[in-house]
This record gives structure tokens, sequence and C-alpha cells, in this order.
């Protein structure tokens, strides 16, 4: 079990909900209004969810209309007693009262080594915040594009340029071809991909893209953390392999 101090500790950072979403990638409420117009039940994917705030939110505002699934590195990141606690704190939970239609549900890997779902499994995938601390960055958008349906979206807080961080490591994804360096935005746009300004810096929006990255070769990863304790995220370096 968690300790007390260690949970309330992280809440700021690991309990952000639908407003702090708004924020950074416009949240989703739109997103599953629009395709509840036309199917019967929504299937949503929230990568890196903490203490699970956002998935509540969308289990107290959609009821059964939404198949929730969070994904988080360990349990002690957050797991079913941690949303438990922190839906009631948040009056998003009722104490004793049967859960209906129940807790999203929840699952634990390291995103960069692959997503423990099917080809094609979610209509929505949305990230906040995580994004700083995935390794193999490129490898998590080839995962996000395969989970996908093949009218998916994805909506991941992910600024291109760090603010904070020194000029030499603000560049998380780094790609090199030719011996030029070529943007991460460029390199986006080849495959129908976008960085969209939000309120808080800006976010990347795709649906399914099979064939990102698959030129890319990872050439270094580089916990910024090892370098200064108050450094935040994994840059990754990346080399394209064909012209």
């Amino acid at each position: 079990m968690i300790r007390d101090a260690h949970y309330r500790a992280k809440l700021p950072h690991r309990a952000r909900g639908h407003a702090e979403l708004v924020a950074r990638v416009g949240g989703v409420y739109g997103e599953i209004d629009e395709r509840l117009e036309r199917q019967a039940v929504v299937r949503v994917l929230d990568l890196g969810c903490g203490y699970g705030t956002t998935l509540l939110e969308l289990r107290r505002r959609y009821g059964s209309k939404v198949d929730l699934y969070g994904l988080n590195r360990r349990p002690g990141d957050g797991d079913e007693a941690i949303f438990v606690r922190n839906g009631i704190e948040r009056g998003l939970i009722v104490p004793d009262a049967p859960l209906v239609p129940g807790l999203p549900a929840i699952r634990y890997a390291d995103v960069a080594g692959g997503l423990p779902f099917d080809d094609g499994t979610f209509d929505l995938v949305y990230s906040q915040v995580a994004w700083l601390y995935f390794g193999n960055k490129a490898q998590v958008l080839r995962e996000v594009s395969r989970v996908l349906r093949d009218d998916g979206l994805a909506k991941i807080d992910a600024d291109e340029l760090v603010p904070g961080l020194p000029s030499e490591y603000q560049r998380l994804v780094e790609i090199w071809q030719a011996g030029r360096l070529v943007p991460f935005g460029d390199y986006l746009r080849r495959h129908g991909m976008a960085l969209v300004p939000a309120a808080e810096g800006e976010y990347l929006r795709f649906g399914k893209s099979p064939r990102f990255a698959e030129d890319l070769e990872l050439v270094l990863e580089v916990d910024l953390t090892a370098i200064h304790s108050h450094w935040d995220g994994i840059k990754c370096v990346y080399r394209v392999t064909s012209q």
C-alpha cells in the first residue's frame, strides 16, 4: 500500500483531471460526444493515467457509454485502490456505494516496450504530462497508432521544445537525416500528423498512421535527471535510415 505522505506529495502531478487536459490537449468531451452520435460506446485509453482523475470524471459524465482503460508503468503510479481513494476524496465515487458500471480498467507496462492491447482497439487515446518520461518516443507513437481504430484519434501532450531546460536538451525528439536536423514537426507532417497549439504549450494530434517512424533508428536515449536532478525528461535521438 502506498504511504500517505507519498500519495499526498504526488497528488498535484498524478491526479490531474479533465480541466487540466483541456489546457494541454483541448479536452476530450467533444470527441466523445461526436462519436456517441454514431455509435453506442466509445473506447478510450489514458496513457500515464496516474491516479485516474480524468478517467473517473469520464465515468461520471458518460457512464456505460464509455469503455475506459488507463495505463501506468507500475501499480505504485496508480492502481485500483488509489483510484478509489482519489475518487472518494474528489466526490467522484460515493463511499460504500456500488460502483456502476465499475472502475476503469488499469494495465501496467513500459509504454516504449509496447502497449498491452490488440490492434485497432481504441476510438480515442489521450495523454497529459507523461510524454516527458516516455523512452523511445517514436516507438510510443507507433504503438498508439497501432491500437487506434481506422477512424481513431490520439491527442498527446507533447511540446517540440521543452521550456526550462538548457538549449541542448529542450528538443526531446531529435531526428537526423544525412547529417541535417529534421524538426520533429516537419517529420510529423510527412505522416499526416501535427503539433497543435494548446492553452499550455502544444500537443500531438493524429489518426492511424501505420508507416510512422518505420524509417527511424533509435541512436541514443538520455535520462536528463542523470545530468541534473532538477531536469525532467528522456531525450531520444534518431536517424533516418532511408531517403
